[in-house]
């Protein structure tokens, strides 16, 4: 790998100097185009660009123009720069959503309600089948199917476990509904009730899913404390799901400098719109959340580094460069994921993959993840010089997983790096504003990634590492919880 300093690096060097001294004029020019972007997409024009909305769409072809300004080539669909998916808007248990049993007819919402893995619609009746716990784990010497048939049957499934529900539970990969439901279909089930034997066992959550992807029959839980021992006699379940579906848009442009491998540069651009998408920590309704931080601020970055990787030079013709802004990340990242099933390259051509996602709030501290997914890319970050410099300090996390777009190429055996410069307490909600950015410290990011692309550009195809699941445990981004917001960039011992 070569290791002298060239000429970005040793611009990085230069000209990440002290608050006390000015930008010139170049770092200037930059600095101002950066906070242009921002000012558009944060803006109340374009009211949180909840994905599927107008302001989303009109998001997406703020970029795409600027991809045909760089002269990109567009590698959306159709020849363009945008690759549309589709996405649920809205899931909700209709009318004709029933369940009888032995001739009692429960009520809806009440006494049972649909849970997110069923059909949309759908209807069984027949003799109600107990099947215990629905576990088929011949390897752990437990069928609960053996001697049953439940082909064309409405079967019952405890919601516990044989040994109850915790982290040490010999059963804990079959804790989840959806493993359950996966094998009641696989044994020939034609409907699914869920049921508690007592209040110890946590409820199952009643809103459908706009993400989750619904299965081929009907599911429904019930809600009672229920003997085993009761279960018998006929019941008829029915299921009319009311749903509307909308399309993200992700924006797709590509540099291609006739090189074997690929460098995937990506950020979602989508947000929470006014507060209907999942997540908002708003403590009023109907308030444009403009997601300056989270994520205008990785969009812009994208955005320059398009600009300066479009200009060719000797360290950066080794690979080409496929740009993504991505849509839906704030509801499951679901355009990354929509990408790699969908790509528009060879994905066994990608070398590595860097994710933006909230760098605009650069203290002094920039945290990577996935630094563990090559091995190349401790030694690179490593080398890297931040002494003197507005980017005080690294902290790396090795993970490729956490909740951001990275995540959906990490799977792909791709190696990946998360950007990000810390959670905030404006996080998901409307105060996430662009007064509170650090425009200058957003440069000195990309400057910063320009210097790694520069540093990997001879090393040729990088090595894949797997790496352990952290991201229960230090992700890019926590759901705020308890009233506990974390300090990322903290080094100390626990969680401040």
């Amino acid at each position: 790998m070569k290791r002298t300093i060239s000429l970005t690096i040793c611009l990085l060097l230069g000209l990440h100097f002290s608050h006390a001294q000015k930008l010139r004029f170049k770092e200037k020019r930059a600095v101002k185009r950066i906070s242009k972007h921002i000012h558009y997409l944060a803006s109340d024009e374009l009211e949180g660009r909840g994905t599927g909305s107008p302001g989303e769409l009109l998001s997406a072809e703020y970029i795409a123009a600027y991809f045909k300004k760089c002269g990109l080539d567009p590698h959306g669909d159709n020849n363009g720069y945008l690759q549309q998916f589709h996405i649920t808007t809205m899931r909700i248990a209709g009318k004709g959503t029933k369940l009888a049993w032995n001739q009692k007819s429960f009520a809806l919402f009440g006494e049972f309600f649909p849970l997110s893995y069923s059909s949309n619609d759908g209807h069984a009746k027949s003799e109600f089948t107990d099947v215990g716990y629905g576990i088929a784990a011949d390897d752990l010497g437990r069928n609960d199917y053996k001697g049953k048939n439940v082909k064309g049957k409405v079967v019952a499934i405890n919601l516990g476990s044989p040994d109850g529900i915790h982290s040490h539970s010999k059963y804990i990969a079959w804790h989840g509904i959806q493993k359950r439901v996966d094998e009641a279909i696989k044994q020939g089930a034609a409907a699914v009730v869920f049921y508690r034997t007592d209040d110890g066992v946590e409820e199952p959550d009643g809103e459908l899913s706009l993400t989750m992807k619904p299965s081929a029959v009907p599911v429904v839980y019930i809600n009672a404390i229920l003997d085993p021992r009761e279960i018998r006699g006929e019941v008829e379940v029915s299921i009319k799901v009311l749903s509307d579906t909308e399309f993200g848009h992700n924006v797709v442009g590509f540099k291609d400098n006739g090189a074997e491998n690929t460098i995937v540069i990506g950020a979602h651009h989508d947000h929470l719109g006014r507060g209907e998408i999942d997540g908002s920590l708003a403590t009023g309704g109907n308030l444009i959340h403009n997601g300056a931080d989270d994520n205008a601020s990785g969009t812009s970055a994208l955005l320059e580094l398009a600009r300066a990787l479009d200009k060719k030079k000797a360290w950066n013709m080794n690979n080409n460069y496929l740009f993504i802004a991505f849509s839906g990340e704030e509801m499951g990242l679901l355009g990354s994921k929509y990408y790699v099933e969908h790509p528009s390259i060879d994905l066994t051509k990608v070398n590595y993959m860097m994710n933006m996602d909230m760098i605009g709030r650069l203290d002094s501290t920039l945290v990577i993840n996935g630094a563990g997914t090559s091995l190349k890319f401790k030694k690179v970050i490593e080398s890297l010089p931040t002494s003197e410099t507005r980017i005080a300090k690294i902290k790396t996390t090795e993970s490729g997983m956490g909740p951001s777009d990275h995540s959906s190429f990490y799977l792909k055996q791709i190696p990946v790096l998360h950007f990000f410069t810390g959670q905030h307490k404006q996080y998901h909600k409307p105060e996430d504003d662009i007064e509170l950015l650090n425009m200058e410290g957003e440069w000195f990011v990309v400057q910063f990634m320009l210097g790694m692309i520069e540093s990997l550009n001879d090393d040729g195809k990088l090595d894949y590492q797997k790496t352990k699941d952290e991201s229960g445990k230090r992700r890019g981004k926590f759901p705020v919880t308890m009233g506990v917001m974390p300090d990322y960039t903290f080094d100390g011992e626990g969680m401040r």
